[in-house]
């Protein structure tokens, strides 16, 4: 159950509908048209901001809708064999989530805001419909559900690499291509997430994210500053990433 101060619903019509939405390129409105946005819009259930720590949902909860983020930082999570919070992803403006419930009519994360974060509810029944009537829509939702799939094995792949270093170099340049792709700074940027979940989400220990964020900032390809980046030398963070330096 959530609790009250962690979500808070707003009317549909408050907040900026599609057409004015900075982030709709990257949603199910892109290359729609007015006519296509304006069937959106009317799809929306609602818009809502979820405050720091809300849930969005938690895994095994039953399945009806897909979720984009206007604004903010969500993370996905479950609990490993022991009972630990193991951080599968990240989640920023313009990313879609639910979608690995898709299949399974259950979410397989719980999901938690980071900071404050705005959020449009869509119900899948209706997507469905609104893509069998518009090709555009149906396009728009194949092309996310592909970006799904790519970052689960972009993540997997980057895990399979030993070297702390390198998983760290991966996500700062993952991340800051994230950014350009929603036009932020691709290389001055606030870190939402806190170093633990960071850590977790790269299957190292706190001590060694520090040790990695301490090695690049002496080797001048990233000034490091709590959770302040600044990319001093992007080359030299892509050489680190592909394991030649």
């Amino acid at each position: 159950m959530l609790a009250a101060n962690m979500l808070h619903n707003s009317n549909v019509a408050s907040l900026p509908l599609c057409s004015s939405c900075e982030v709709r390129e990257l949603c199910f409105g892109q290359g729609t048209g007015q006519a296509g946005l304006r069937q959106l819009d009317q799809a929306v259930v609602r818009r809502f901001w979820l405050e720091p720590d809300g849930l969005l949902y938690c895994i095994g909860d039953p399945f009806k809708s897909l979720y984009a983020i206007r604004s903010g930082c969500l993370k996905s999570s479950l609990r490993n064999a022991a009972g630990r919070e193991q951080v599968a992803g990240f989640h920023i403006k313009g990313d879609i989530v639910g979608v690995g419930g898709i299949s399974t009519r259950n979410y397989i994360f719980t999901l938690t805001a980071l900071e404050r974060s705005e959020i449009c509810e869509i119900h899948f029944d209706r997507l469905e419909e609104l893509a069998d009537s518009n090709p555009r829509v149906s396009r728009n939702l194949i092309e996310i559900l592909a970006r799904y799939q790519e970052r689960g094995y972009a993540v997997g792949l980057l895990l399979r690499e030993r070297s702390a270093d390198l998983r760290l170099a991966g996500f700062l340049l993952d991340f800051s291509r994230r950014l350009a792709a929603r036009g932020g700074d691709p290389a001055s940027f606030r870190l939402p997430m806190p170093r633990s979940d960071l850590a977790s989400h790269l299957a190292l220990n706190a001590s060694t994210i520090s040790k990695a964020f301490a090695r690049l900032n002496r080797r001048g390809i990233a000034q490091v500053t709590g959770r302040t980046i600044k990319l001093t030398n992007v080359s030299g963070l892509q050489a680190v990433a592909a394991n030649r330096a």
